[in-house]
């Protein structure tokens, strides 16, 4: 139903609100600008109706100075949620009249400052009816104030840009949308049959962590056979302190589908020694790790239904993903909602993701187990499994740094203390799968003793719940002013502060650094993308850096401190800038020149969304001993609002630009939802990814390749190449498996550490 404005928005709002219950999908439309005309009592600031436009005076130039205004509304959102709320301003006039960076500022009569942040007027889609359209949800107030009650009713709103001489923006329609009912949003699950009968297993097999199948695939070429499933048995190794995956995919068949189906694999063993959990410290809780090596994971299907801008045409036409149940989420047993036990869907499959963490002190050999399906609680399959524990560890300290970018979710709804103790969690568990959350600080604020605590090496302790890699060290690298802190983060006078002024406020890092995380790299982040996120471009960005980076330098000799200075920018950059510490190079040569002179090679992202392989990310790893990488980091890990149904839509990402991610920035998931609660595991932790395990593995190869080059790095240079000569970040397969840039699933991986595993022990 779409109603026209015939008298004041508010008295409309109201009467249509107060009806009975709306048809679903339904929205109510308050046109403040539609057709060349304007609401009445709406008033303009900074604008003006000419013909069938609102056009602008120029607006932008630095945030909100001046800005267009749109007043005399009178919008009762009390009753809703906010993202129900939309805000459609469709923009005409071509890129020139439509800013990058842009957000609608909200005042309303609650007094609560609401921002849509990144609205996206360079929206490419015309067709998406979500065209140059964004909900209140995608602001900074909705994880702590998401129902209408605090806002009241909307009184005007402004558009602010940060477009450099300001632009002139022309609207052809200005709107604020409301949905009538939150049912669309979050649409229930397809529920079991408790009445089914003829249901049966039709088949149960393995796969490596490297490969998947889709929900619906019940005639999978790996039921026949794959790198780990060989003669009706699972066949995997590991070197010590690494982790080991595989799945186990249950097939059901008959009428009716299967209640009740659970998988027990309680660990493996061999004369005189075992690896499971019989000494687990706390048997039913997946974030205490102490004598804890077995995990189990039910794999959560996302339905992956139209290509997303940010996929690739290529990569969604090679991975055959539309229209697919992708086995994404893997939810720990141990939770309330998408654990075990767990029904299976007549025709369908559903994987099991089994990690065996191989502890520092287990005697190398041969270990034996098996993997059970039961159904209503009766051994319905059994298939055995074979574990070879290699004569050898990986290191304590990994040899590279991986670090994903994020936070603790506000899904968790957490303050304080508990805050404090989830971000632990959260830290010791990215630490297990060996990589690392930024510790970053932001924009020079001194974090409190309890937020500093949180990099302390104490975290990673068998007090506090820890064993795995990286027992009792701190975090690898703190960041400072994380993503950029300004020109001058420490104060001071002048445009930049100046040497006296930088040199106080590093000082007070380094203090803290020196008491909770002594040894750490400490990283001063200068400016994030300064290409095009730097007012002035890449010169006013080397001119900035060629005055500042020289007192972090000489901050250095004073305090005898190592604090290096980081922006993401390339070699070439660089070159002009020679004070920059770390940075990106493109090949082994630049890699080699930079080692020369000292400097750092880091790299960030990869090859991301859902529509990827399973294993894509894994090539990180070994792009990474290849470019002999020090730093590799991911944005994000947990890119998603508040309200996003992350267990059901893996549309996650949007930015100013209208662009549709599908899995972009989005590899971990929240343990606790207390927004989307139909969908809530009740975890106080994280909950991993398919695509997370396998950044996971890359990084555990990357150890593999390290301690092979220490014996032979010619030769391990010959088996590296062929997987990474065509590995670009989001494209391409080496050779003649081209058509995405990296190995698919887990054949051309495992043959490689059969090599590496030969020559590692040739050297012993």
């Amino acid at each position: 139903m779409r109603s026209r404005l015939n008298m004041p928005a508010a008295v409309l709002v109201t009467l249509v609100l107060s009806c009975g219950a709306a048809r679903s999908g339904e929205r109510h439309v308050v046109d403040i600008f539609n057709g060349g005309k304007l609401a009445p009592g709406v008033k303009l600031e900074n604008a003006s109706v000419q013909g069938n436009l609102v056009v602008t005076s120029p607006i932008g130039k630095s945030w909100g100075n001046p800005h267009f205004y749109v007043k005399g509304l009178n919008v009762d959102i009390s009753k809703v949620d906010l993202s129900q709320v939309h805000f459609r301003l469709v923009a005409t006039g071509g890129r020139a009249n439509k800013p990058g960076y842009a957000e609608i500022q909200i005042d309303n009569t609650g007094g609560v400052m609401l921002r849509i942040l990144q609205f996206p007027f360079r929206s490419y889609n015309r067709r998406d009816p979500n065209y140059m359209m964004k909900s209140c949800e995608h602001s900074r107030v909705y994880a702590t104030k998401p129902e209408g009650k605090h806002f009241g009713k909307i009184t005007a709103f402004r558009v602010n840009t940060s477009s450099p001489g300001g632009v002139v923006m022309r609207f052809s329609k200005i709107q604020i949308l409301i949905d009538k009912s939150m049912g669309d949003r979050y649409p229930d699950d397809p529920k079991p049959d408790p009445n089914w009968r003829g249901g049966k297993i039709a088949g149960v097999y393995a796969i490596s962590g490297s490969d998947r199948v889709f929900l619906k695939e019940t005639d999978s070429p790996l039921e026949h056979g794959n790198t780990v499933w060989k003669n009706g048995r699972i066949t995997v190794s590991g070197a010590r302190n690494e982790t080991v995956p595989f799945q186990v995919v249950i097939e059901a068949a008959g009428a009716g589908g299967l209640n009740g189906v659970d998988v027990r694999f309680t660990g493996v063993s061999k004369p005189g020694a075992s690896i499971d959990n019989s000494k687990a410290r706390e048997p039913k809780n997946p974030y205490n790790y102490v004598g804890r090596h077995v995990q189990l994971y039910r794999a959560r299907y996302i339905h992956y239904d139209k290509v997303d801008s940010m996929g690739g045409g290529k990569i969604v036409k090679a991975s055959k993903v539309v229209g697919k149940h992708i086995p994404e989420v893997q939810i720990p047993f141990e939770a309330k909602w998408g654990g075990a036990p767990f029904p299976v869907f007549p025709g369908q499959t559903q994987s099991v993701w089994i990690d065996t963490y191989i502890p520092k002190d287990a005697k190398p050999g041969l270990y034996r187990g098996k993997v059970e399906v039961l159904v209503g609680g009766r051994v319905a399959k059994s298939l055995p499994v074979e574990l070879t524990v290699h004569d050898f560890a990986l290191p304590n300290r990994p040899s590279t740094c991986s670090l994903m970018w994020g936070t603790v979710p506000n899904k968790h709804k957490l303050t304080g203390d508990e805050l404090i103790e989830m971000k632990k969690t959260y830290r010791r568990f990215f630490r297990r799968h060996f990589t690392e959350t930024f510790a970053g600080i932001g924009r020079g604020k001194q974090p409190s003793e309890a937020e500093w605590s949180v990099r302390s090496g104490d975290l990673f302790t068998r007090e506090n719940g820890y064993e795995g890699p990286g027992y009792g060290l701190p975090a690898p690298i703190i960041f400072l002013t994380m993503y950029g802190g300004g020109l001058k983060p420490f104060g001071g006078p002048g445009e930049y502060g100046d040497e006296a002024s930088w040199h106080k406020g590093l000082l007070e890092y380094k203090t803290m650094i020196d008491k909770y995380a002594p040894g750490t790299m400490t990283v001063y982040y200068a400016w994030d993308e300064p290409n095009h996120a730097f007012k002035g471009g890449l010169a006013a960005f080397n001119t900035w850096m060629n005055k500042v980076a020289p007192w972090v330098h000489s901050f250095n000799r004073k305090h005898k401190a190592e604090i290096k200075v980081y922006a993401t920018v390339s070699r070439g950059t660089a070159r002009q800038v020679p004070n920059l510490d770390i940075y990106a190079a493109h090949t082994r040569a630049e890699v080699e020149e930079m080692e020369r002179e000292g400097d750092i090679h880091c790299r960030w992202n990869g090859p991301q969304g859902i529509a990827h392989f399973a294993s894509a990310l894994r090539v990180c790893g070994w792009k990474a001993y290849h470019l002999r990488t020090k730093i590799w980091w991911m944005w994000a890990w947990n890119d998603y609002k508040a309200g996003f149904d992350v267990y059901r839509n893996p549309y996650n990402f949007t930015n100013q630009y209208g662009e549709l991610g599908a899995g972009t920035g989005m590899f971990v998931y929240p343990g606790t939802d207390e927004f989307v609660t139909k969908r809530n595991p009740g975890l106080k932790g994280p909950v991993p990814g398919a695509r997370f395990f396998n950044w996971r593995q890359g990084f555990i190869d990357f150890e593999y390749l390290t301690l092979a080059a220490k014996v032979d790095a010619k030769a391990v240079d010959a088996i590296v190449s062929p997987l990474v000569s065509g590995a670009r970040l989001n494209s391409g397969l080496p050779g003649e498996q081209a058509s995405v840039g990296y190995a698919i699933g887990d054949e051309h991986y495992a043959r490689a550490r059969g090599k590496l595993v030969k020559i590692i022990l040739k050297g012993r």
